[in-house]
C-alpha cells in the first residue's frame, strides 16, 4: 500500500498557517511505518517546473509541468505553469481556478503515472483545495479500475461553491461522468445536487473516510456537511511542530545556557523586551503586500519592532489576521489588562492576507494608545524567533472564534508555556484549565468572545506565570505540564491511526 497526498502548502515549499506543517510531517511519519507517502502540491511560484521536468501538459495554450523536489523528504511533487505559479497562495481571484487546474494535471500525471500498477493506493487530500483533485482521481480510479481508497482531511470548512460548467471545462468532472462514493458509482450531477454544489459537502460524499483534527472539531463539521456522513467521521490529532529538545537547542544556538530555570527565562525575557525586539524581522509573500504595509507604518510614523523601555509580564499571540482567530476581541479588552497588569507587555505576531491589510490599521492606532503595553509583529516571523518569543512569554492567547485544531497551541506548551484559550474546537482537546484540574492544567479556557471572563481568565494566568505575584512552585508545575502535554501529540501516533484507517478503507 501506499499513500499519495495533495495540499496547497508545505513547509518545505510555501507556509501560510498551520496546515502547511501536517501533510510533510504526517507523511514523513507514515512513510517511516511503512506506508510510501508522496506529496503534491502547486509549485506557487517555487522553482522553474518546466526545467527537466517529470511531465508536461497543455491546457488551452498554457504549459504545465510536474517535477520532483529533489533532496528532500517526504517525496514532494510540483505541479506548475500559468496560475499554479501564482505565489500567493490563497488569492480570492483565482484560487478555484487555481484547484480546478491542479486538479486536471494531476489526473493527466497519475494517469500516466500508476498506469498497470496493481498496488492498492490511498488518495488523501487536505481540506477543500484538493478536493477537485480528489474527484479527478476517483474518476481515474473507475475508469483504470483501481485499488484505492479516498480520504478527505478537514482543517478547516469555508461553505465554498463551485459551478459544475468549470468543474466541467476545466477536470472533465462533467454531470454524467461516473463517480463512486455514497450513492454508489453514479453520474456526478447526482452528488452535486445533493451537496448543493457546496465542494465540502461534495467531497464528503465521495470519499471513502472523512477526518478532522480534533475531536471537538469533529462535532461542528457534522453539523455543516451532513448527519448522513457521521458514521464515516473521524479524527487524527495533529502534532506539535518542534519539541521541548528543538527548544532547548535552538536557545543554546542563540547564548541562553540552563534554559530549564525560572531565572534563565526572566532574563532572556527581559532581554528580549529590551534589547533584542529590534532584531526581530518579519516577511510577507506579497510584494504588493509589502508596499502597502510599509505605507500604512509610514503613515502613522510607526516602527513596528521598536524595543520596550521597561521589562515586565509578557502575553504573545501569533495568528493570522482573520475574524476566525478573534484577535479583535483582545483589542477591545486592552483597557483592562494594562489596567489589571501595569507592567504588561503584549506582543502579537499577525499574519496579513491582501484583504485582510486595512484590518490592521486599528492595531497600528492601537499602539499610538498603548507605547508601553503593545507591539505588532505585522507578518511571517521565523521559526527561531517565533521559539524565543514561546519561551519568554507568560502565556500565550487564543481568542479564537473557530478553531478545528490549535497548532500554536501545542508550539506553545512544547516551549513550557501555558495557554489563554477560547472554548472551541480542537482547543478544548488540548488546553486543560488549571482552574479545573490543577494536577494536570496547563493554561485557562474561556467563552468565545466573553470579554469579561476573557480578561478575567488571561489576567490569572499571565500573574501565576509572574514571580512575586505568584510561587516559582506553582509556575514550575504548570510550565512541567506544557512540556507533557505537548509531547502526548506526536506524529508517530498520528500515523499510527491514519496507517489503521488507510487498512480499513482499502
Amino acid at each position: 500500500m501506499k499513500s499519495i497526498m495533495f495540499t496547497f502548502e508545505s513547509t518545505l515549499v510555501k507556509k501560510v498557517g498551520g496546515l502547511a506543517e501536517v501533510p510533510p510531517r504526517l507523511a514523513q511519519a507514515l512513510s517511516e511505518i511503512g506506508i510510501p507517502t508522496e506529496l503534491y502540491l502547486p509549485n506557487h511560484g517555487f522553482i522553474d517546473t518546466c526545467e527537466n521536468p517529470e511531465y508536461s501538459f497543455w491546457i488551452d495554450g498554457t504549459t504545465y509541468c510536474v517535477k520532483k523536489l529533489e533532496g528532500v523528504k517526504p517525496v514532494h511533487y510540483l505541479i506548475g505553469g500559468g496560475v499554479l505559479d501564482d505565489p500567493v497562495v490563497y488569492s480570492p481571484q483565482t484560487l478555484i481556478y487555481k484547484s480546478l487546474v491542479f486538479a486536471r494535471i494531476v489526473r493527466e500525471y497519475l494517469d500516466e503515472k500508476i498506469h498497470g500498477i496493481n498496488e492498492k493506493i490511498v488518495f488523501h487530500g487536505h481540506d477543500w483545495h484538493s478536493i477537485p483533485a480528489l474527484l479527478t482521481v476517483n474518476s481515474l480510479s473507475i475508469d483504470r479500475g483501481l485499488k484505492t481508497g479516498l480520504v478527505l482531511h478537514f482543517h478547516l470548512s469555508t461553505k465554498n461553491k463551485i459551478e459544475l460548467h468549470d468543474l466541467c471545462r476545466i477536470t472533465r468532472i462533467c454531470e454524467h461522468t461516473p463517480i463512486k462514493g455514497d450513492l454508489g458509482v453514479v453520474e456526478f450531477q447526482h452528488y452535486y445536487q445533493l451537496g448543493n454544489g457546496l465542494i465540502e459537502r461534495i467531497g464528503a460524499l465521495i470519499v471513502d473516510k472523512v477526518l478532522t483534527v480534533s475531536k471537538g472539531f469533529s462535532k461542528q463539521l457534522t453539523r455543516y456537511i451532513g448527519v448522513n456522513t457521521a458514521g464515516k467521521i473521524d479524527y487524527v490529532f495533529n502534532a506539535s511542530p518542534f519539541t521541548w529538545g528543538e527548544v532547548e537547542k535552538t536557545l543554546r544556538e542563540n547564548g541562553v545556557e540552563n534554559p530549564q530555570l525560572l531565572k534563565t527565562r526572566l532574563s532572556f525575557r527581559e532581554q528580549l523586551l529590551r534589547k533584542k525586539l529590534e532584531e526581530i524581522k518579519i516577511s510577507l509573500v506579497d510584494p504588493e503586500q509589502s508596499k502597502i504595509l510599509s505605507s500604512i507604518l509610514d503613515r502613522y510614523g510607526v516602527v513596528y519592532n521598536r524595543n520596550f523601555s521597561s521589562d515586565g509580564p509578557l502575553l504573545f499571540g501569533i495568528g493570522r489576521l482573520a475574524g476566525q482567530k478573534g484577535f479583535d476581541y483582545l483589542l477591545k479588552i486592552l483597557d483592562k489588562l494594562t489596567l489589571e497588569i501595569p507592567r504588561i507587555k503584549i506582543i502579537l505576531a499577525l499574519v496579513p492576507l491582501s484583504r485582510e491589510l486595512n484590518e490592521l490599521i486599528p492595531w497600528i492606532e492601537a499602539l499610538l494608545s498603548y507605547p508601553d503595553h503593545l507591539r505588532i509583529l505585522p507578518g511571517s516571523i521565523s521559526k527561531r524567533d517565533t521559539i524565543l518569543m514561546y519561551y519568554a512569554s507568560n502565556a500565550t492567547v487564543m481568542p479564537s472564534r473557530i478553531e478545528p485544531f490549535g497548532l500554536v497551541a501545542l508550539e506553545s506548551m512544547a516551549a513550557g508555556t501555558p495557554v489563554a484559550a477560547s472554548k472551541t474546537g480542537g482547543l478544548t482537546d488540548i488546553v486543560v484549565d488549571y482552574r479545573v484540574n490543577w494536577e494536570r492544567g496547563n493554561g485557562v479556557l474561556f467563552g468565545v468572545g466573553e470579554l469579561g471572563e476573557m480578561s478575567n481568565s488571561i489576567i490569572e494566568l499571565v500573574k501565576l506565570l509572574e514571580p512575586g505575584l505568584s510561587g516559582e512552585e506553582k509556575i514550575g508545575h504548570i510550565r512541567r505540564n506544557c512540556i507533557m502535554r505537548a509531547e502526548e501529540f506526536n506524529w508517530m501516533n498520528s500515523a499510527e491511526k491514519t496507517r489503521k484507517i488507510y487498512v480499513e478503507i482499502v
